[in-house]
């Protein structure tokens, strides 16, 4: 099977006039051109599950559709959709900002998805979507040091919880390098996908690795990938794993 992460900045694109007339104006800016060259680039990664994040869930600029659906429909995927602040934020309630969260497409039938906050931090949703051999959770992680951590601990227990081999990707904002998810993955059996822990952000120079893909005991890695493509401010990770059977003694599916 392959997954495709990807932090796709609601679509507004990673030009040199993003911050053009004003820092951050581009975040405002329409998107259904951006989107169709995104759709076309995650197609031809033939993936059979996708994880986004920053999608638009249906604001002005992607004409009031969600780009989760539009991206789903375009690419015969299922989808799950969250606004990526918690339940009682007050960004829920602010144009735009209620409509940024994340996303999970797949070609692999689902059994069960479930939203769960997160602690501390503006950015506290959880996606979780569970299938017949595997949990797959998506998360955006905060900016803030502590409180990254503080969802770090909450997400180990739902690791943990889980009896099926677990792959969490998304972007950890881990400014401070990838030494913060030393304890974390002592405490969940998790490991990197990328053994050659490639920077994805930003695209044009990577300079830092915001973006992870970590996968528990059961997923065997077989390729992984970071396409040097410019669509957003990062860059995607691809990754073809396999789900060994603990019934079937190595079994592979």
């Amino acid at each position: 099977m392959r997954v495709v992460l990807y932090n796709i900045r609601y679509g507004t694109g990673a030009g040199w006039d993003y911050h053009l007339p004003l820092p951050f104006s581009g975040l405002f800016r329409r998107t259904e051109p951006s989107l169709r060259r995104l759709s076309s680039f995650i197609d031809g990664m033939k993936p059979d599950l996708v994880g986004l994040v920053e999608v638009d869930g249906g604001s002005y600029r992607h004409g009031g559709e969600s780009q989760a659906r539009c991206l789903a429909e375009n690419l015969d995927l299922d989808h799950f959709f969250s606004c990526k602040y918690g339940r009682d934020s007050i960004f829920r309630k602010v144009p735009v900002l209620s409509s940024q969260g994340n996303a999970i497409l797949s070609r692999v039938p689902v059994k069960r998805t479930a939203k769960v906050d997160l602690e501390r931090g503006m950015k506290r949703t959880l996606l979780e979507v569970e299938f017949e051999q595997f949990v797959f959770l998506l998360v955006h992680l905060p900016l803030g040091m502590n409180a990254r951590k503080a969802q770090l601990e909450t997400l180990a227990g739902r690791v943990k919880a889980h009896s099926k081999p677990v792959l969490l990707g998304g972007d950890f904002n881990l400014l401070h390098g990838s030494g913060e998810l030393r304890e974390f993955l002592s405490a969940t059996g998790l490991r990197d996908a990328d053994p050659s822990a490639r920077k994805t952000y930003p695209s044009r120079l990577p300079r830092f690795r915001l973006d992870f893909l970590l996968t528990g005991p059961g997923v065997n890695v077989r390729s992984f990938d970071v396409p040097d493509v410019r669509f957003s401010d990062h860059l995607p990770l691809v990754c073809d794993f396999e789900i060994s059977s603990s019934l079937e003694g190595g079994e592979k599916a």
